[in-house]
């Protein structure tokens, strides 16, 4: 994500003139992946909406924001969604706490167990995302970026201006915090149906 590929240098390029094609054009590429870390990051669909549709009201305002030599055009618009998520998010105070439901013990005797056995589809969508959102956020920006939107260490280390080691190291925190918060999960939905186990 170091350089802009020329198709969207050029896009931004029009976008400066007034080019109404040319913003389409850059709103295709990237309003759903922005969207969706918005979304991911926030676990909220209105502040999803919001934050998107404020990126790209930047972006028409100023197209000139963006400085080619501080990274891609990608990493510029995900940066922006990435600070005015924050914003949001501090502003409702909708942040989880990991210890919410984290028990100790639990995590012990549920580490045994398979987490994903007797979850449907949903409940197990359902889950994850209450377990990505409880997540302290410099983990869950890692574990959206690298395992949802699949970018690579080294692209996310640009977006987040930290090196790929430590999106590498987060990365494998955030994994580890899921596992236990999953497993803790599934060892509470046991005692509550024992038919479960």
């Amino acid at each position: 994500m170091a350089e802009s590929p020329p198709v969207d240098q050029e896009l931004l390029r029009q976008l400066a003139q007034g080019n109404e094609t040319a913003f389409r054009a850059l709103y295709e590429r990237y309003q759903g992946p922005l969207y969706r870390f918005a979304l991911h990051m926030s676990g909220n669909s209105a502040t999803a909406e919001e934050v998107t549709q404020e990126v790209f009201m930047l972006l028409i305002k100023n197209p000139q924001g963006y400085e080619p030599e501080k990274g891609s055009i990608a990493g510029y618009l995900f940066g922006t969604a990435r600070n005015l998520t924050r914003r949001i998010t501090q502003r409702s105070q909708r942040d989880l706490s990991m210890d919410e439901e984290c028990d100790v013990e639990g995590a012990a005797f549920a580490s045994n167990l398979d987490i994903l056995e007797e979850l449907s589809n949903a409940e197990l969508l359902d889950v994850l995302r209450k377990a990505v959102l409880a997540l302290p956020e410099q983990y869950r920006e890692v574990v959206v970026l690298c395992d949802l939107e699949e970018l690579s260490y080294a692209d996310a280390a640009v977006l987040l201006e930290c090196a790929p080691g430590t999106v590498a190291s987060r990365l494998h925190r955030a994994r580890t915090m899921l596992r236990t918060k999953l497993s803790v999960q599934k060892c509470l939905k046991s005692i509550h149906n024992p038919k479960a186990v």
